[in-house]
């Protein structure tokens, strides 16, 4: 069973609050994602109708119903009960799971044709398992496509104030002040794509994305006109086995 020996999520406890908080991105004047992530990530992917696409780190399904909307045969999964409750509630033809996908996931092996992720790897404490879970279940020839917290932006941001200080945890403010106390955890960017290219995963693209000192962050972390990349898109492919590789696995 999908939800056996899951771990609790931060945002169990605060799933309302949580789906309040992110309602305002699917209003109308949002335009689908106020930080400029969605359109970058949804390039990335490509055309996805009729793909089977995991929605790694789903929590009240907001990628899961755009990706739906764009013709994917969707699964998402979360760790957290209550955000895949409210998940279901909102679209219950999507194929929602409770699990931790820090621990693998053996049957789903090779299954997705493309795995997305919407800041959630910053969110993970065992990130390492994380990444390697991911690279397993999506097929080969398959895309992975994260959209992330800059790791560098973390100083700037003051969730941490040495860059090097892997695995320090803190809160996120704005989370914070709206009732829901979840946490970041920082790791380099090395330090990720080691995970990702030890995983037997191949980098396509890496996209820093520009926040402003006017846009979304307090204006005394930078100076006027400051610039800095508080998200960042990772892109990924599963590399086919050449066909020696694979009549030997075949064969055993």
């Amino acid at each position: 069973m999908a939800g056996e020996n899951v771990e609790s999520s931060d945002y169990d406890a605060w799933a309302d609050e949580y789906a309040r908080s992110t309602a305002w991105r699917e209003r109308p004047e949002a335009r689908g994602d106020p930080w400029g992530i969605l359109p970058g990530l949804l390039e990335l992917l490509g055309d996805v109708t009729g793909l089977s696409v995991l929605d790694a780190g789903c929590g009240d399904g907001y990628l899961s119903r755009v990706l739906a909307r764009r013709g994917a045969r969707v699964t998402g999964i979360d760790l957290s009960p209550r955000l895949v409750g409210n998940a279901r509630a909102r679209d219950p033809d999507i194929d929602y799971r409770v699990a931790d996908l820090s621990k693998p996931q053996p049957a789903d092996a090779a299954r997705f044709d493309a795995v997305a992720s919407y800041l959630v790897l910053n969110d993970v404490r065992d990130y390492q398992g994380f990444i390697v879970t991911l690279a397993a279940v999506l097929r080969p020839g398959g895309r992975l496509v994260l959209g992330i917290n800059n790791p560098y932006g973390a100083v700037i941001r003051k969730h941490v104030a040495d860059y090097f200080d892997s695995g320090a945890k803190s809160p996120y403010r704005g989370l914070w002040e709206v009732g829901i106390r979840s946490y970041y955890y920082h790791r380099t960017l090395q330090e990720y794509l080691d995970a990702f290219l030890g995983s037997g995963l191949r980098l396509d693209r890496l996209i820093d994305l520009q926040a402003h000192s006017s846009s979304h962050e307090p204006a005394t972390l930078l100076p006027e006109g400051g610039r800095f990349p508080r998200h960042m898109l990772l892109a990924f492919t599963k590399p086919s086995p050449a066909p020696g590789e694979a009549r030997r696995a075949r064969d055993g």
